[in-house]
């Protein structure tokens, strides 16, 4: 009950803080328009699934161009990576036992590692983008390296597009302090915490492809996402966290959805009704408020919903079906920490701090 009349407060907050001036409408405007380009380039050289471009960009903006071009190298190289050994990884497919425990492993030391180590943000996305790949196999084994290379491709794009468009229109820099530096993932002592949160988050996520094939669920491809940014705020409000994150992508697909109902086969209205709708999800994110990550995933959700094939569509089912493989992963991964976190626990304990 907390939470939700929180949550309510903390929206209307936002809503009322909207405006077209200042440093929050000036992120807004170019994080909209990076997600929006990214989306036409990929279009263009006709990508796969041009919405990761899309995403790509608009989550990728900053304060300034200094701190925009640190973290696309850091996205850049860290999906390179993921990529790579994603399709290593792939290949073991077949072998449901290597598959599922090199699922763990992938999942349980990105989670550890992000933590401790100062480039985060590329520790991430080398996990992330591997259970992209991975998970995107499983329906498809021998389409392994096309996803590896297009997924690639799409985030590659994103990345250039919205560094441009930060090197042509945001300010050279600004005076946010550096944090301290992190001890490393193979330092002591052990994070125990953090250890318990991403060995739960690997089994969590491991267990998936089961669950989806035995339920018959669709959007599987969206659930590694999902599944990462519960876990990584495990140790801040994980409640408030699926709660904002439950919000956003129903507001962002909700959206998505009624624009694809009005705009037909207009792409300059298509264009437009997309660049809207992340203006207003990239001001509640930039706000910074305690309900910003709901215009994070706002935004990711309406270019789901919104970018599907090579021209506006009015065919929902493929949005409907990424939408419910988000909140799909919202809950599953919620209740297995739920679950799974006190025998993790125990056993982490056994380990890293055994009896005398």
């Amino acid at each position: 009950m907390i939470t939700f009349e929180r949550l309510g407060r903390e929206i209307r907050t936002e809503i009322g803080a909207i405006s077209l001036s200042g440093p929050t409408a000036g992120l807004a405007f170019r994080a909209a328009l990076a997600g929006v380009l990214a989306v036409v380039v990929a279009l263009a050289a006709h990508l796969d699934n041009p919405y990761w471009a899309g995403i790509t960009a608009f989550g990728l903006l900053q304060q300034d161009v200094a701190a925009t071009l640190s973290r696309a190298l850091d996205r850049v190289l860290g999906s390179i990576v993921g990529a790579a050994l994603g399709y290593m990884v792939a290949a073991t497919v077949a072998d449901h036992a290597v598959f599922t425990g090199l699922c763990v492993v992938i999942v349980s030391f990105t989670l550890y590692g992000q933590a401790r180590m100062d480039h985060s943000y590329a520790v991430l996305l080398v996990g992330v983008t591997a259970l992209l790949v991975m998970f995107g196999s499983l329906s498809t084994p021998d389409a392994a390296l096309d996803l590896a290379v297009y997924r690639g491709l799409e985030i590659i794009v994103g990345v250039a597009v919205a560094s441009l468009v930060d090197i042509m229109l945001a300010p050279r820099r600004s005076d946010t302090a550096k944090g301290a530096p992190k001890p490393g993932v193979f330092s002591k002592p052990v994070d125990v915490d953090q250890l318990v949160i991403a060995i739960s988050a690997g089994l969590a996520i491991a267990s998936v492809p089961s669950v989806w094939t035995s339920l018959e669920l669709p959007g599987l491809g969206q659930t590694p996402i999902t599944a990462f940014v519960i876990m990584i705020a495990m140790r801040r409000d994980p409640q408030w966290t699926a709660a904002t994150r439950a919000l956003g992508c129903l507001a962002g697909g909700a959206y998505g959805l009624l624009c694809l109902g009005l705009v037909g086969d207009s792409l300059f209205l298509w264009l437009g009704l997309l660049f809207l709708g992340l203006y207003l999800s990239g001001h509640v994110l930039h706000r910074n408020g305690d309900a910003s990550y709901a215009g994070q995933q706002a935004g990711v959700a309406a270019i789901i919903a919104m970018v599907e094939g090579l021209a506006p569509s009015a065919d929902i089912l493929p949005a409907v079906d990424r939408l419910v493989g988000i909140f799909g992963g919202i809950v599953l991964v919620s209740l297995f920490q739920i679950l799974l976190s006190p025998a993790v626990r125990w056993c982490v304990l056994r380990v890293v701090q055994p009896k005398a």
